[in-house]
């Protein structure tokens, strides 16, 4: 098998194929795909690769959790290696080291090669003039610490949003919102960097990075921190988000290369328990050179829902 075959395979791309396989695509910002029917899914159509948070195991990287077309094949439609070679061939018109027939697709769902976003190209809504409802909503009903809040407002991180007073929550080139009020709901914002997710480091003399699936998820240990008499910004936080976004950890180790501690704090079902395990995995697998804790609540499904459990007011 020749190197130029399987890298005429490998150009296939994946948004394509998951179409012909039967596989409905939800855009995800302008980079990435995730598939209706499996929102572990992400899919960089930069980089023509994908992610998988949950049961990934057949892929020729044996479980890193990413892939080619190729692992996608093997992945979701469980071919062992030289059929999924086979049925892309026949699929596509790739024969030995001839070059794949120019195709035409008439529409696509995501542009091959979208226009590259700039950093801040984040569709962010409107800001209020005050933060009432948001304080009201971390300090009350998710009993977050004051001091918490206050350094996440001063680092321009958190505001209330103008039209329904939803916390809207920014760090580089990423946000989120969420309600503070009536129906509860929890979305990522258009244009974010699914490698960025929601990451901080408050001090360069941090090294121990806190893993978690949400923000606020990140502001209740902070909070546990400040009634432990921990200082908080002696540590980087990143939240993910859900549970779908791990590669996010693997691309800030390559940035932050000082990182030797890291704390996986995701939530106590069975969601968190897998994400923990894809996690570990993925750091055995790059040989991480550090140490890893995990760092669930000791009770309650969650960090927060355990600050609520635990502290009174």
């Amino acid at each position: 098998m020749s190197v130029d075959f399987l890298d005429n395979i490998k150009e296939i791309p994946i948004t394509d194929y998951a179409q012909k396989c039967g596989f409905k695509l939800v855009r995800k910002g302008s980079r990435y795909v995730s598939l209706k029917e499996h929102d572990s899914v992400m899919i960089d159509v930069y980089k023509n690769r994908f992610t998988r948070n949950s049961t990934y195991q057949k892929g020729m990287r044996g479980g890193s959790g990413a892939g080619s077309v190729i692992d996608f094949a093997m992945e979701f439609m469980g071919y062992e290696l030289n059929k999924a070679l086979r049925e892309l061939a026949l699929l596509y018109g790739i024969e030995g080291d001839k070059e794949p027939p120019k195709r035409e697709y008439t529409t696509p769902p995501v542009p091959s090669l979208p226009p590259k976003r700039e950093i801040g190209d984040l569709n962010l809504p409107n800001k209020a003039d005050n933060s009432k409802a948001i304080f009201h909503y971390l300090i009350k009903e998710r009993m977050i610490d004051l001091s918490v809040v206050r350094y996440f407002i001063a680092k321009k991180m958190l505001y209330q949003e103008a039209a329904h007073s939803n916390c809207v929550f920014v760090s580089h080139n990423f946000g989120c919102m969420r309600s503070t009020g009536g129906k509860r709901f929890a979305i990522d914002l258009e244009g974010c960097d699914y490698n960025e997710c929601f990451f901080f480091r408050p001090s360069n003399a941090a090294h121990t990075l806190i893993v978690s699936e949400s923000v606020i998820d990140i502001m209740s240990i902070m909070t546990h921190f400040v009634r432990e008499k921990k200082r908080y910004t002696e540590y980087c936080y990143l939240a993910l988000s859900g549970t779908n976004k791990l590669a996010s950890l693997f691309y800030h180790l390559q940035n932050e290369k000082d990182i030797d501690h890291i704390m996986l704090a995701f939530d106590n079902d069975k969601a968190g328990r897998a994400a923990t395990e894809v996690a570990l995995d993925g750091l055995r697998n790059i040989d991480f050179s550090g140490t890893v804790e995990l760092f669930a609540s000791p009770s309650e499904k969650d960090w927060n829902e355990y600050i609520k459990a635990t502290y009174s007011r």
